[in-house]
């Protein structure tokens, strides 16, 4: 567990960095692929030449960032020994839902194929969105209690950001409005998951210079 609490911040940047270029990479490898309208997880989808290294890649990711957590309750433990806790555990909750989960279970290509492993899927990425979401807060809460003002305010306007593009992104899927059609959805997508993964990514950075003073 030392050896974690000591590397993971490197994990944390290593699996960020790694999601974040994962659909640029892929992209590549399908005819008509689109950045700003088709979503990540389409590079799992059954037929699909990049199926294969879809998974593999998430559940690398996944285990990065489980394996990183540990470091995020080190470094607030004594700040707060309960919230540090419970942002280590919203880290790993994303990973196993939306990266492990996402490259164990296959997403239908189409509506006509929903079925168990694809609710599932779904629910799974969902649930590790709301995760970092949820992170995201318990982070402002434990700089509120370092009586860092620059860092909360910081992660407060990302918070805002993030859960607008969460919201732009999961319209389709909310009752209530998803007759009003949007599009660019995997825009909304990756600019969600920009700003969810960047106040962890801001963390485990400033703890690696920190560390090499």
């Amino acid at each position: 567990m030392k050896l974690l609490e000591r590397y993971g911040f490197y994990l944390i940047i290593l699996a960020v960095i790694s999601e974040l270029v994962l659909p640029f990479v892929l992209g590549h490898y399908i005819a008509g692929y689109s950045q700003t309208e088709m979503l990540i997880s389409s590079f799992g989808e059954t037929g699909q030449p990049t199926k294969l290294a879809f998974k593999i890649w998430e559940i690398v990711n996944g285990s990065l960032f489980i394996l990183g957590a540990p470091a995020i309750y080190a470094r607030f433990n004594a700040t707060n020994h309960l919230i540090a806790l419970w942002t280590a555990i919203c880290i790993a909750i994303f990973g196993i839902g939306d990266c492990i989960i996402t490259g164990v279970v296959d997403r239908a290509s189409s509506t006509k194929e929903v079925g168990f492993t694809s609710l599932l899927h779904n629910y799974a990425s969902g649930a590790g969105f709301m995760a970092l979401l949820v992170g995201t807060f318990l982070l402002i809460w434990l700089f509120y209690l370092e009586h860092n003002q620059f860092m909360v305010i910081s992660l407060i306007v990302i918070f805002i950001l993030s859960s607008i593009f969460m919201f732009l992104f999961s319209m389709p899927k909310i009752p209530i409005i998803k007759a009003f059609q949007i599009s660019h959805r995997g825009l909304w997508q990756r600019l969600n998951l920009l700003f969810l993964y960047l106040p962890f990514f801001w963390v485990a950075i400033k703890n690696v210079l920190f560390n090499k003073k």
